[in-house]
């Protein structure tokens, strides 16, 4: 059994100190006492405590910076054999914290799981526009720290329940990666679509120009951005080798509670079907009006809350008529 050093330096201080003050009490109680010896005795006390709080401080200086040292190894340590790309999630947002609250802790362990270093930027519109979800992930896109090597353009609704899909870096090595592909997403299954869950490096976001800007309400950006991807001859990978079909995410989204914003105002169904060579991530308008650190069961992220701005003479059906 290792033994216990009980008389440390600050003990020892601390002893001499307290043998100290009990000499000064006897000299005082002694008729040969002077005053320049009790004077003495005080400074020699005061010098103690002054030697006493500096080896303290010292001490619990060594402590602290043996504590960091020893979390910043346990940290590298847990962190061996993990994909040394950072995951950068944007997640599109407005009024779905119930859906927030169950996605950031389950996303966080799901990936932690697959060790794959990753980030959550949370979006979240706050103006009195219609939802622009394209607009948010460029927005968000601009935001994020440098250190992100590859993004994932994701749902807040749409969590994956086989941990079979993959959100690894080599994923996206040779294009963009459709993770919700059409044969396992639970609802869309055409043969263009590209919602929910799409991995892409940060170049090949900046490639495309990112989403653009003019779908306001519910739907279509998804497709506009396959027509993007198909221009730049970017070839879209999927999951393989999945077995469990329609069964493979779980849809967590409300009808009653969360309806969707299907409106077509103007000629906006006729535009929603046009591929827009004009806008997108490089003039995408908007303000960061605030951030904050989020912090769910352990799971952390930022959240941003974003003002889109409207351009009426391009897209007058951003508000509702």
């Amino acid at each position: 059994m290792a033994s216990h050093h009980w008389l440390t330096p600050s003990r020892l201080l601390i002893f001499i100190l307290a043998f100290s003050i009990i000499s000064f009490i006897l000299f005082s109680l002694s008729d040969d006492c002077t005053c320049a010896t009790i004077d003495t005795l005080v400074r020699k006390v005061r010098q103690l405590q002054e030697e006493i709080r500096t080896k303290d401080d010292i001490l619990s200086s060594q402590k602290s910076s043996s504590s960091r040292r020893d979390k910043m190894e346990a940290r590298e340590k847990e962190e061996q054999g993990w994909d040394p790309h950072i995951l950068c999630i944007l997640i599109p947002f407005r009024n779905r914290f119930e859906e927030l609250m169950e996605f950031i802790p389950f996303m966080d362990k799901f990936l932690s799981h697959q060790s794959v270093k990753h980030k959550f930027y949370v979006i979240n519109q706050i103006d009195t526009h219609r939802f622009n979800r394209a607009s948010l992930l460029n927005a968000g896109f601009k935001e994020l720290s440098e250190d992100c090597s590859y993004i994932a353009l994701h749902d807040v609704d749409l969590l994956p329940r086989n941990p079979a899909i993959s959100y690894h870096y080599d994923n996206v090595r040779n294009g963009p990666h459709h993770v919700s592909s059409p044969e396992l997403h639970p609802k869309y299954d055409y043969s263009k679509f590209i919602g929910g869950i799409m991995l892409m490096t940060c170049e090949q976001f900046q490639k495309l120009n990112g989403l653009s800007n003019r779908f306001w309400g519910w739907g279509r950006e998804d497709d506009e951005l396959y027509m993007r991807i198909q221009e730049a001859n970017m070839k879209i990978s999927k999951p393989e080798g999945i077995s469990t079909g329609r069964k493979t995410f779980y849809h967590i989204h409300d009808k009653k509670k969360r309806k969707r914003d299907v409106k077509r105002l103007g000629n906006q169904h006729k535009e929603s079907f046009k591929r827009d060579p004009e806008t997108g991530l490089d003039n995408v308008q908007y303000s960061v009006r605030s951030t904050q650190e989020l912090s769910v069961n352990g799971a952390e992220g930022i959240l941003l809350h974003v003002m889109i701005e409207c351009d009426v003479t391009i897209t007058p059906w951003c508000d509702d008529a």
